[in-house]
């Protein structure tokens, strides 16, 4: 019997040490942390949390994919004291060339405040201290300012990826809403899910390939 190992170069460059600071930033920002334990495991400590309110539960169909959403009234990773803070976990298919190759999942926070001069200062604040955190975990850095975008006063989208891929990791945002007088900052995480473990979207892992003589 001979057993075949296929690695990535991935997994012996400094991105392997960016995925476990990656994922150390992502535990101290989301209230469950995806990967901690098994897929499986994560998805029913997300469904089942008491804090998670308002909680709206969509199973995959032939059309749709699977989602979770709620409210967290007293879960607040930020500075300030939150309106509210809005989850969304949801599966999205990846397609190129308008080929199906695989599902990924995206779990989003959103915190709203009031927009006053203060807290704008303290959320761009929050923001460029979590940007410094991601930058740290994943290099390939790319920002955009999202004021005149919609009639968005003023804000800023960045995304963040370990090796410049389209599907990224992680997306970070912040903007006024000028419709309801609040600001909102949020944070996008991209997961994969094999053997019911989870990875960074836009990692790869090892795969192994037993032959029999």
């Amino acid at each position: 019997m001979r057993l075949f190992i296929t690695i990535a170069a991935l997994l012996f460059s400094p991105a392997l040490f960016a995925q476990e600071s990656f994922t150390r930033t992502v535990k101290e920002y989301y209230r469950v942390n995806p990967f901690h334990g098994s897929f499986s495991a994560f998805v029913k400590a997300l469904t089942t949390d008491s804090a998670l309110l308002k909680k709206e539960i969509y199973k995959q169909t032939d059309s749709t994919g699977y989602l979770v959403k709620g409210e967290y009234e007293v879960f607040n990773p930020f500075s300030l004291n939150a309106n509210k803070v809005e989850m969304a976990f949801y599966e999205n298919g990846y397609r190129a060339q308008d080929k199906y190759l695989f599902s990924f999942y995206t779990y989003q926070l959103t915190a709203y405040f009031p927009d006053t001069e203060l807290n704008r200062e303290a959320i761009k604040k929050d923001y460029s201290k979590l940007s410094k955190k991601l930058r740290k975990d994943l290099s390939h850095v790319k920002m955009n300012s999202l004021k005149g975008y919609q009639n968005i006063e003023d804000g800023e989208i960045t995304t963040y990826s370990n090796n410049g891929m389209p599907l990224v990791p992680a997306i970070l945002s912040w903007q006024t809403l000028s419709k309801t007088g609040q600001l909102a900052i949020t944070l996008v995480t991209r997961i994969r899910q094999q053997d019911n473990k989870v990875y960074p979207v836009n990692w790869v892992n090892v795969v192994f390939r037993v032959e029999e003589d």
